[in-house]
C-alpha cells in the first residue's frame, strides 16, 4: 500500500471510510427514532478517536495537549463560550473590547466563582449555558477545587490561553477551533475529533489532520500504539488501526519479552545465590546421659 493511501505512513485511508461511514449511518439512524419518541432534543452527539498504547504513562498532566482541527466542535454563534480570568474582570472584558474581539458570550473572574458562583445551582447553570470554557493559564492550577467534578464529568475542563499575547484575537480563535488530548496515567485515551452533525466526509478531513499530532503527543510514538478506534459517546469502538500481535519489530510485544525474559533470569539467579550450601558443622559429643540414683526423701513424722 503506497504512502498516499495512509493516514501519518499507517492508518489506511480506505479502511477509516469505511468506519466513519458505518458509525456515522447507524448514529444518525439511532438519534432519528430518539427524536420520534422524545420531546426535547438531546445532546449534541460527539465523534471520539480512542488511543490505546502498550504502555503506560507515568504522570498525569493538567494542561491538555491541542490538536487541530479542519472543521470546528464549537460555533460561537450557536454555543455560548465562557472566559475565565484573574481579578478584576473589568479590565479583561475592556481588553476583549478593545481587540473586536466579540465570539466571547461571558467573562468570569476568579472572584465571582469563589462568590456568586459558589452555589452549586449556579455553577450547573453556568456549565449548562456555555458549550465551551477558556481560562487563562495563570489561573489554570486553581479551577478544579472552585469548579468541582461537574466540569470533567461533561467533557467542558477549561483550555488555558495565554491573555498576555499581542495577538489575542488569533490566540482565542485558534483555541475554539481545536479540540483538546488529556494526558492521563491509563492505556486508554479518547479524543474529540468530529460532530455527528458533520458529514462522513469532514469526519474524515478531521481525523487526517488530527491523528499525526496525536501520535506526536504520545510517548513512544507509533512504537508505543497498540490500537486506534472511533465511536460515539454510545456505541461500540469501530477498529481503523491495530499493531501487529507478535514479538517482531513494531508488533504488540517488541520489546516486552526480552524484558520478561529478563525478570525471570534475575529471579532465577537470585534463588540459586539464596541455596548456596551452607558447611556442616561438627557435631558435638552425646553427653553421659547415665541416670543417677535419685536420693530418697525421709519423711518428717510430726
Amino acid at each position: 500500500m503506497s504512502k498516499s493511501e495512509l493516514v501519518d505512513g499507517h492508518v489506511s485511508i480506505t479502511q477509516c471510510k469505511r468506519a466513519i461511514d458505518a458509525l456515522h449511518a447507524y448514529a444518525t439512524q439511532l438519534e432519528k427514532k430518539r427524536a420520534e419518541t422524545e420531546l426535547l432534543p438531546g445532546k449534541e452527539q460527539h465523534i471520539w478517536l480512542q488511543i490505546t498504547v502498550k504502555t503506560m504513562h507515568p504522570e498525569r498532566k493538567l494542561t491538555p495537549f491541542r490538536i487541530p482541527l479542519k472543521h470546528p466542535l464549537v460555533d460561537p454563534r450557536t454555543s455560548g463560550v465562557c472566559l475565565i480570568t484573574k481579578d478584576p474582570q473589568r479590565e479583561y472584558k475592556d481588553l476583549l473590547e478593545q481587540h473586536n474581539i466579540k465570539f466571547i458570550s461571558r467573562v468570569v473572574g476568579v472572584g465571582k466563582l469563589k462568590g456568586k458562583f459558589k452555589a452549586f445551582e449556579a455553577r450547573r447553570l453556568l456549565l449548562k449555558e456555555n458549550g465551551m470554557f477558556l481560562a487563562d493559564e495563570r489561573v489554570i492550577p486553581l479551577l478544579p477545587r472552585l469548579l468541582g467534578s461537574k466540569w470533567f464529568h461533561a467533557k467542558k475542563q477549561p483550555i488555558p490561553v495565554c491573555l498576555t499575547r499581542k495577538d489575542l484575537k488569533g490566540e482565542l480563535e485558534r483555541a475554539i477551533e481545536s479540540s483538546y488530548m488529556h494526558q492521563n496515567k491509563g492505556t486508554c485515551t479518547s479524543v474529540k475529533i468530529a460532530l455527528l452533525s458533520h458529514t462522513p466526509k469532514q469526519i474524515q478531513v478531521n481525523l487526517e489532520t488530527a491523528l499525526p499530532v496525536i501520535v506526536s503527543r504520545i510517548k513512544g510514538g507509533w512504537d508505543n500504539i497498540q490500537s486506534l478506534h472511533i465511536k460515539t459517546s454510545t456505541s461500540v469502538s469501530l477498529p481503523i488501526w491495530t499493531c501487529e500481535l507478535g514479538s517482531e519489530e513494531g508488533g504488540r510485544w517488541d520489546g516486552l519479552l526480552a524484558e520478561a525474559e529478563q525478570e525471570v533470569n534475575d529471579e532465577v539467579e537470585e534463588e540459586e545465590e539464596e541455596e548456596v550450601v551452607k558447611p556442616k558443622k561438627a557435631k558435638r559429643p552425646l553427653e553421659d546421659k547415665t541416670e543417677q540414683p535419685r536420693k530418697r526423701r525421709s519423711k518428717i513424722v510430726v
